[in-house]
């Protein structure tokens, strides 16, 4: 499978990623061993789109690790599918349709990352999906949204993926869409607030920004989850 280099976006957050294009087309299951990646036995049975996925995000993540002092290290996957960073590391892995990304962190202060990209959804798609992904209360903020961003659903997907990535670590429970309300935007970030208690740490009320960045195919949603200073 060819995994190229690629830079659609630049990362608001400072910290070190890779990104590449890969092509499921050709992918082939002796490429986990080009790559010096094990290739996880809960794949074994995975269609050819879901290994090369799969593989592309493990590349960008060991590449990015590569500039930690780590010179080979596998991220594995846990019994939640949340990958496993080692000690000390924090990181967040992401793909879509040819693409994919890893960003990582040695920062002692960061307790977690999320970073999604989404290709735009169709207008029936965003029609479809809006009363699964929008909390009713959020119709005001989105309607703010989508009166100066085109595609306002897809951004408010992303970015709530990204704050669950960037949550989970603590929190390690699943938490669906609502838990994030949406209540407002600037120019760079999306801002949310915590609709339930998620942790000692994150409770009720608790603010959460996104940065985000879109062309004309995709999206890319940023989130850092720190200690409180």
């Amino acid at each position: 499978m060819h995994i190229t280099p690629v830079s659609p976006f630049q990362p608001q957050l400072p910290y070190i990623y890779r990104s590449m294009a890969f092509r499921p087309d050709v992918y082939q299951d002796s490429d986990f061993a080009y790559f010096n990646q094990p290739l996880p036995s809960k794949l074994q049975r995975a269609v050819a789109k879901r290994k090369a996925e799969y593989l592309a995000g493990r590349v960008c993540a060991a590449q990015a690790m590569q500039q930690l002092g780590l010179p080979h290290h596998v991220v594995q996957t846990g019994d939640d599918r949340a990958p496993i960073w080692p000690q000390g590391i924090r990181g967040a892995i992401t793909h879509s349709k040819g693409i994919a990304m890893a960003v990582v962190t040695d920062n002692s202060n960061v307790l977690g990352l999320g970073i999604d990209i989404e290709h735009l959804m169709s207008d029936r798609q965003e029609l479809e999906l809006r009363s699964q992904i929008l909390r009713e209360d959020e119709a005001d903020a989105f309607e703010s949204l989508g009166q100066s961003h085109h595609r306002p659903l897809t951004l408010v997907f992303s970015a709530k993926e990204s704050i669950y990535k960037a949550l989970y670590g603590q929190v390690q429970k699943f938490f669906g869409f609502d838990a994030a309300k949406l209540i407002g935007h600037d120019s760079q970030q999306l801002h949310f607030t915590l609709t339930a208690d998620l942790h000692p740490d994150l409770t009720k009320g608790t603010k959460v920004s996104v940065f985000y960045q879109y062309n004309d195919e995709m999206v890319l949603t940023e989130c850092m989850h720190q200690q409180a200073s």
